[in-house]
């Protein structure tokens, strides 16, 4: 990659970086989730979007070949991250649908509950750290082996349970009260991230690499 598009790649991890950040940090009560979302979520997405169309106007082939190629994987990866969430969720074996509760929080409706508006909202913000990960991945680390991938899917899982919002559900740290809970959760980020390192491997270009030119 240039300089440019080694700056570029930064402002885009940047942005991409805010979206995963906002949830824990609502539920460790610095700020509300539906404030977090109007302050800090709509920007950091207009912030990717722009970034994005920018480098491919400036002809940044390979940065523009990350960004895609991290948003395509991290979005597949999220179905399958959700297909694990969802079977466990339906057995007992989650403490809420997440999607649902990330939609009340973001549209202030926790003493209404949640409609068709919230439920939209939730699974869109859902799927968009989904691919914010996957770009976050591409950008940073690139080409790598499936096994790089799988990595870093049980860290996104690790920190999550560590996080103020497994906490905040009432099981315990870690989820230590329900065991299926971090459970679920180490096998859904670990197919989260086998699946994206496995699509990154064969999307990213070879031999592009991002901190050396």
């Amino acid at each position: 990659m240039t300089g440019s598009e080694q700056k570029a790649g930064v402002l885009i991890l940047a942005g991409a970086s805010v979206a995963p950040l906002i949830f824990p940090i609502s539920q460790a009560g610095y700020a509300s989730m539906a404030d977090l979302g109007k302050w800090a979520l709509i920007p950091s997405v207009a912030v990717v979007f722009f970034l994005a169309l920018w480098a491919r106007i400036r002809g940044m082939s390979s940065l523009v070949n990350r960004i895609v190629a991290g948003a395509g994987a991290g979005l597949l990866a999220t179905v399958g991250l959700e297909v694990v969430r969802s079977i466990s969720f339906h057995y007992g074996g989650m403490p809420g649908n997440l999607p649902e509760l990330l939609g009340v929080l973001l549209t202030n409706r926790i003493m209404d509950g949640p409609n068709v508006f919230s439920d939209l909202v939730g699974w869109g913000y859902h799927f968009w750290n989904g691919l914010c990960f996957g770009v976050i991945y591409t950008v940073l680390l690139g080409r790598r082996g499936t096994w790089v991938g799988l990595g870093y899917g049980m860290l996104i899982g690790l920190v999550f349970l560590l996080s103020p919002a497994v906490r905040s559900q009432g099981i315990g740290f870690m989820g230590k009260d329900m065991p299926a809970m971090p459970l679920t959760v180490a096998i859904a980020h670990g197919v989260f991230g086998t699946i994206l390192g496995f699509l990154a491997y064969r999307w990213v270009w070879v031999g592009q690499k991002f901190l050396y030119s």
